[in-house]
């Protein structure tokens, strides 16, 4: 009985010590830019990040200003 009380007891701790995931910052133009994606330090977050970044819409301001006309 003692040993299986401990045993629990133990895991228990174990369980309570596990990291909690980093909260991912809002997906915003600033937050995307390299400098606050380098900030992310778990590496799932930054690569969930990263890719939601990849999917922000482009809006007439960040465009080239001097676009190629081919």
């Amino acid at each position: 009985m003692n040993v299986v009380a401990i045993g629990v007891l133990f895991a228990g701790l174990l369980v309570g010590c596990a990291p909690t995931p980093e909260p991912m910052p809002e997906v915003t133009a600033e937050n995307c830019r390299p400098e606050g994606i380098q900030q992310i330090r778990d590496e799932a977050t930054r690569r969930e990040f990263g890719s939601r970044c990849s999917r922000l819409p482009v809006g007439p301001g960040t465009l080239p200003t001097n676009p190629k006309r081919w």
